[in-house]
Formats: C-alpha cells, sequence, structure tokens
C-alpha cells in the first residue's frame, strides 16, 4: 500500500467517523433530550388531552343502501360472468374438459 493510499484511507476513516459521530450527537439531542428534560413519558399528560365530539362515534348503518350497493354488485358480478361465459366455454374446448 502506498503512502497516498494509506493517507486515503485515514481520511476516509476520519470523516466517516465524524460523520456518524454528528448523526449520534443530532438523535441524542432531537429524541433523547426531549424526554429526559420532560422527566420521560408521562402518562398525566395524556390524561389531560380531552376532545370534541361532534357526531356520534359510529355512524348508524343505511340498511337501504347497503342493501342497494350489494345489489350493483350482483348485477356488475353477473354481467362479467355473462360476457366471460363464451371464452371460458372455448378455453374449456381447447383444453378437452
Amino acid at each position: 500500500m502506498s503512502p497516498a493510499d494509506a493517507k486515503m484511507n485515514a481520511t476516509v476513516r476520519t470523516v466517516t467517523g465524524s460523520f456518524l459521530a454528528g448523526a449520534a450527537a443530532m438523535v441524542m439531542l432531537g429524541l433523547v433530550a426531549p424526554v429526559a428534560v420532560k422527566g420521560g413519558l408521562s402518562i398525566r399528560d395524556a390524561w389531560a388531552a380531552t376532545s370534541n365530539h361532534n357526531g356520534p362515534a359510529v355512524e348508524p348503518i343505511n340498511v337501504a343502501q347497503v342493501r342497494a350497493q350489494i345489489a350493483a354488485a350482483e348485477r356488475s358480478m353477473e354481467a362479467a360472468r355473462q360476457s366471460s361465459q363464451a371464452s371460458i366455454n372455448r378455453l374449456d374446448r381447447l383444453a378437452g374438459r
């Protein structure tokens, strides 16, 4: 290994180490420090949060609308089945069934 290669390797190691140290410091400041300053995760703060609801949590089901959607889906499936039946019959004939 030539002296130039050794110097290049040392430079790469130095830059890589510096980058990793900086990244670790940012993680510590961004993630760990706020939790440490607040005294850890506090359940008390979570309990203090309130929410306002403008309506029921679960809306009532419109049965007529659901049945209409199911009927439309069944009609669509039947139309698809009828349009592809000729192709399926042809494939069955070609397969010897």
